[in-house]
């Protein structure tokens, strides 16, 4: 089931929550709604899923104009953040609740109802716990079962509103992978928020990064964390260190002065060296070493007073031998260039 939103507004009061937003989610996908707190990405969820309606614009399904249809209407599975599960219901029967409260027409029958719940309970790997009650599972196998409740009635597409956002990281970790290999066995087309830039190209076969109501950019995860399309997107995608610079003959040129570009660089493509490669560098001094974890964390000053976050694979820095107040050159492997009025513009 293919997903159109054609010149979406919404506002709420004052509040412009949405702004002609446009977007395209072709049948099959997995797609992220990232952006920070007031974006928008909730609103255009709960859009698209019939909980709320836009003051203008339309909402397509496979084409046809769905922008009037009720969330039951449209057939869309949703799992919200905190789960919604019944508590006096066990686990078999909240998966079971939107087979069995179908119209007598269309309802399936016990049998059909069973099979379908155990069906599902495999696909989560809960089959043991069908005679459960919520309160007596952990909060990953809750969100599992919320999940499977959403999938139960055989969705057209299914919605997901921060799925993972109230559990540890530890287990948000391993329900986004399981996430991922479910999404590859059923193929229902998926929609999901979230505020966590990894979670997004972890899982994703696309990421809508939105800001103040726009999309900023629409891409692969490679896409839009390699090839950032405006500076708002790569400053939210990970850390980035902003020097200013000069460019001159397509080399970029890193220093104090005030330009009229804004160099933007990720610590992973930052080096360290004792000498300069004659290329772009500057120099600066080692204030603090965090060697714990497949990359080493170094935080410098630059000559001009400005901080530098520089990630280092384990292997260079044990041959590079770095000591704390140590005087270095930093080495840039590759930037991005936004001009200064771009980067302003985009920044209010």
């Amino acid at each position: 089931m293919s997903i159109e939103a054609v010149n979406i507004t919404k506002r709420f009061g004052q509040f412009a929550a949405l702004n002609n937003v446009d977007l395209e989610i072709p049948s099959g996908e997995l797609v992220a709604l990232l952006g920070p707190s007031g974006s928008g990405k909730t609103t255009l969820l709960r859009i698209i899923a019939g909980l709320e309606f836009p003051d203008s614009g339309t909402v397509h399904f496979d084409g046809h104009d769905i922008s009037h249809r009720s969330a039951q209407e449209r057939r869309v599975g949703f799992v919200f953040q905190h789960y919604a599960l019944f508590r006096h219901m066990t686990v078999f029967e909240n998966i079971a609740f939107g087979l069995q409260v179908r119209p007598r027409e269309f309802r399936p029958s016990r049998t059909q109802i069973r099979t379908k719940v155990h069906d599902l309970l495999k696909l989560i790997q809960l089959e043991n716990l069908a005679d459960r009650y919520p309160s007596q599972l952990s909060g990953g196998q809750r969100q599992r079962v919320a999940l499977a409740r959403a999938l139960a009635v055989e969705p057209s597409v299914l919605l997901l509103d921060e799925p993972f956002g109230a559990l540890d990281a530890k287990v948000r970790m391993e329900l986004r992978r399981w996430l991922r290999q479910l999404h590859d066995e059923i193929h229902v087309t998926s929609v999901f928020v979230t505020h966590d830039q990894e979670e997004a190209l972890e899982v994703a076969d696309r990421v809508v990064v939105m800001n103040e109501g726009r999309i900023e950019q629409v891409g692969s995860p490679d896409e839009v964390y390699n090839h950032p399309a405006s500076p708002f997107v790569y400053n939210f995608l990970g850390n980035v260190n902003l020097f200013h610079g000069r460019v001159e003959e397509d080399k970029t040129y890193i220093h104090e002065v005030e330009t009229g570009h804004v160099v933007y660089v990720r610590p992973h493509l930052l080096d360290i060296a004792r000498l300069p490669n004659g290329g772009s560098h500057f120099r600066a001094r080692i204030k603090h070493i965090n060697a714990a974890g497949p990359l080493v964390k170094v935080e410098a000053i630059a000559e001009w007073g400005d901080p530098v976050r520089v990630e280092l694979p384990q292997e260079r820095f044990r041959s590079l031998q770095l000591m704390k107040n140590e005087e270095v050159f930093i080495i840039p492997k590759d930037v991005q260039v936004f001009p200064v009025r771009k980067e302003i513009a985009r920044a209010k």
